[in-house]
């Protein structure tokens, strides 16, 4: 399983804008980044370790990343308590079916997914990825107008995600008219200009005995630079990993 040893002192310092804490004492929690394939404009490897460097910061996590998805099929997968999915385009070809029964099987049986950006058009005839996601960029139907700012609106007070979380701008692009009728629970959203809608940014779901979560956020580098993000990320594949949320 390909790892990422290493920071570049560039990214290190990128990661000094989250100022989230998290409980002293706490045992890391094992995170799995899944990547290596996406569109040119996603940067699916500098993203990748971004995001990597964020979690691994907050002192909560124990981060590793993985360049395959087969990694998907693999027995080291239970070590895992979180994977988080950094990837995405529909010309990728799907796992195979050993992977796809050990991805499936890890959520049915207690495993969480942290689905992030772009992860949500991936593999578009998998139809149980879908289900498993909640929410999925259909080719010809998802889309989002030009990146650029908004607001994200806190829309569950109560959820340990988004508790105590106000209301914040971003630049990034912002989503809409993704597909799927699985029950979710809304935890942030943005109003579109291109879909004309208020549409869900960051929800939540089970699958199995799995907590699955989907953050629609962070396009580029640039965005994933916003603090807010930052702690939000950290607050997912926190609650994600415990059901629980200790950043402040």
């Amino acid at each position: 399983m390909p790892r990422v040893k290493a920071i570049t002192p560039v990214l290190a310092l990128l990661a000094l804008l989250f100022t989230g804490q998290f409980a002293a004492g706490a045992e890391k929690i094992k995170v799995l980044i899944v990547t290596g394939f996406d569109v040119d404009s996603h940067q699916w490897q500098a993203s990748a370790e971004l995001n990597q460097v964020i979690l691994r910061e907050s002192g909560r996590f124990d981060v590793s990343i993985s360049r395959n998805k087969e990694v998907f099929a693999s027995p080291d997968l239970d070590d895992y308590d979180v994977l988080v999915l950094n990837y995405g385009f529909w010309k990728e070809p799907e796992p195979s079916e050993k992977a796809k029964v050990g991805l499936l099987n890890y959520v049915s049986n207690g495993g969480s997914v942290v689905a992030l950006h772009f992860a949500c058009s991936a593999f578009q005839e998998w139809k149980e990825y879908g289900t498993l996601l909640g929410r999925v960029w259909v080719k010809g139907v998802g889309g989002h107008g030009p990146y650029g700012e908004f607001t994200v609106n806190i829309k569950d007070l109560d959820h340990p995600v988004t508790k105590g979380f106000m209301a914040f701008n971003t630049e990034d692009e912002l989503y809409a008219k993704l597909s799927g009728d699985e029950q979710i629970t809304v935890l942030a959203t943005a109003d579109s200009d291109w879909s004309g809608k208020t549409e869900p940014i960051v929800f939540a779901k089970s699958y199995g005995k799995g907590r699955v979560l989907q953050n629609l956020l962070g396009h580029g580098l640039e965005s994933k630079r916003n603090p807010n993000y930052q702690r939000l990320l950290c607050r997912c594949v926190e609650w994600a990993g415990t059901g629980n949320v200790t950043v402040d």
